[in-house]
């Protein structure tokens, strides 16, 4: 069509071609293509019949949409038919979805139904421009997406080449200590064995030398007796005894030396070189509102339903996680300073009393084991079905010297197997033992030091030994900043994690003591992280304290995914 190919502006008449003379160009007419000046667009142009509806143009507005716009409608004005030759389209066929002529509704479009193609047109431009948009918001979204996986590229290259760097680098530190090591062994052997060496080659001189002369005496005597002469014998008779070798044998005590080499296949991995691990992140997949101004345990019953305890507020609640709501089913007065699940479903409970408690279906607390004068305090169940129990004489933190504080390993009927309470120095292992977990049969313990609850996290085997003591990460806790460990949750892939009360921090070590990562959770929303519970997802379930000096306020219950 014509009226599509628009004159630009390069294209622009040097005069009026309306009436040739002046050269000041304002205007096109789009329906002529035209370039008016301002006298004859108004005086003559606009008044003229013919040309009265004509689309006009301001030059200035040459390539806007409004241009466009003006050039499309004089377009739509004048849309010949693509059928009859120089007839115009005058309606739009719904069943044909094509422009129509007047010939055309008595001939191929006859019966069919119609709409006026000014509305089709605007119907089709809304429909474009909503799609330009939809385009452009997922264009921006696909923008942003590409940025995020841009920067997870590059960070996750560079964290892949410091990591990878970091090994290199301990493979060649390691190379080198065990080159020096060999060197310091080598040179060790050789100063045990050199001087005795050569003690030993001295005495071998000495007897050789020896045993030549007697050889030589032997000789001379065997000669004296082999002859005929008397004048001999009577000769040898007076030098008999005469210049003897003179030697004594040393006693050197012999030396052997063993080396016994490393298992290279069982140690190189973690005792030698070091292991990778993978850092998670923490996605918070819920937030749940409690009543009370602590969550001193979380204890799930079954998939979706969980004990609840404030120790403070004396309160135990049973409720059920359903549809992003915490439902509470049962709420009873009682004090409740730990809990665990045994594998027959029995929940015991502690609760710095005499007496280890079962909470039965009627929802009460019935004696299971007493422990007098000892009262109870955190409790665990291992995986095979072992019941280990913190128990204590006095409740002072810190305890008095003589005051006895320890760890009772039972079976599921309660009978006590064995205590652990000194190490084999007879030092005492623990102060106040709040929270106990288990990871590859040995016992993890946090431990309460002073009033202030500041504490350490412990791991001993059920011999009694000793195997390490985390008091923290060196980077966060200092003199200035103190360790407040709440509770200790073992994730699947074994790795304990515990939680740093008052810092706002998940601290996650590895089972032989050491900081695979620290997480600071306030950031997510978690402030005063207190009591840790893994369900059977592998999910993190996260009970908070509040600040003591709001009393008004309400602790929550965060459900967190490590991924």
């Amino acid at each position: 069509m014509a009226f599509s190919q628009a004159v630009g502006i390069a294209q622009t008449s040097t005069v009026c071609q309306f009436c040739e003379e002046s050269p000041e160009i304002k205007w096109k007419c789009v329906n002529c293509e035209l370039f008016l000046c301002n006298l004859c667009c108004s005086k003559i142009h606009s008044k003229s019949k013919a040309s009265m509806e004509h689309e006009i143009i301001n030059l200035k507005d040459f390539g806007t949409e409004n241009f466009i716009m003006s050039v499309r409608k004089v377009d739509l004005d004048n849309m010949e038919c693509t059928t009859h030759t120089k007839r115009k389209c005058i309606v739009y066929c719904k069943d044909c979805n094509s422009p129509a002529c007047s010939k055309c509704l008595t001939e191929t479009h006859k019966m069919h139904e119609y709409n006026a193609i000014d509305e089709v047109y605007s119907d089709i431009i809304s429909r474009i421009r909503e799609l330009i948009h939809t385009f452009e918001s997922d264009n921006q979204s696909l923008n942003i997406e590409t940025d995020k996986l841009q920067k997870l590229l590059a960070d996750g290259d560079k964290n892949f080449q410091e990591t990878r760097e970091i090994i290199l680098q301990t493979e060649k530190e390691m190379k080198d200590a065990i080159s020096k090591y060999t060197n310091n062994l080598l040179q060790e052997l050789e100063a045990k064995w050199k001087p005795l060496e050569n003690v030993i080659i001295t005495e071998l001189s000495s007897l050789r030398m020896n045993a030549d002369l007697l050889e030589t005496r032997m000789k001379n005597l065997n000669q004296v007796l082999q002859s005929r002469q008397v004048v001999d014998i009577f000769s040898a008779g007076q030098t008999l005894y005469e210049s003897l070798p003179n030697y004594s044998i040393k006693k050197i005590k012999p030396y052997q030396a063993k080396f016994i080499p490393s298992n290279l296949h069982v140690k190189i991995r973690s005792q030698v070189l070091g292991d990778l691990y993978t850092v998670p992140n923490f996605e918070v997949i819920d937030t749940y509102q409690s009543s009370y101004k602590s969550v001193t345990n979380i204890l799930f019953s079954s998939d979706k339903t969980a004990l609840i305890g404030s120790f403070n507020c004396e309160i135990l609640q049973n409720v059920q996680f359903v549809n992003h709501c915490m439902k509470i089913k049962k709420e009873v007065n009682m004090k409740v300073y730990d809990m665990a699940k045994t594998m027959d479903g029995r929940i015991l409970v502690s609760a710095e009393v005499f007496d280890l408690k079962i909470y039965s279906i009627d929802k009460k607390l019935v004696k299971f084991v007493s422990f007098a004068p000892l009262k109870t305090i955190g409790v665990h169940v291992t995986k095979d079905n072992k019941i280990i129990v913190g128990l204590i004489k006095n409740l002072m933190i810190p305890a008095p010297t003589d005051c006895i504080r320890k760890l009772v390993v039972m079976n599921s009927d309660g009978d006590i197997q064995h205590s652990i309470e000194h190490d084999r120095d007879h030092q005492r292992l623990l102060t106040y033992p709040h929270r106990i977990n288990t990871i590859n049969d040995k016992i993890v313990v946090v431990d309460i030091i002073n009033k202030e609850f500041e504490g350490r996290v412990v791991m001993l085997d059920h011999g009694g030994q000793l195997h390490w003591i985390y008091n923290g990460c060196k980077t966060i806790n200092s003199d200035q900043v103190k360790f407040h460990p709440g509770d200790v949750a073992v994730t699947s892939p074994d790795m304990i994690l515990v939680s740093d009360c008052e810092n706002h921090i998940i601290h996650a070590l590895n089972s032989v003591g050491e900081v695979i990562f620290y997480k600071e959770v306030k950031s997510l929303g978690i402030e005063l992280p207190l009591s840790l519970s893994i369900d059977h997802n592998d999910i993190l379930w996260i009970g908070c304290n509040t600040c003591t000096e709001n009393k008004s306020s309400a602790s929550k219950i965060i459900c967190v995914k490590l991924i």
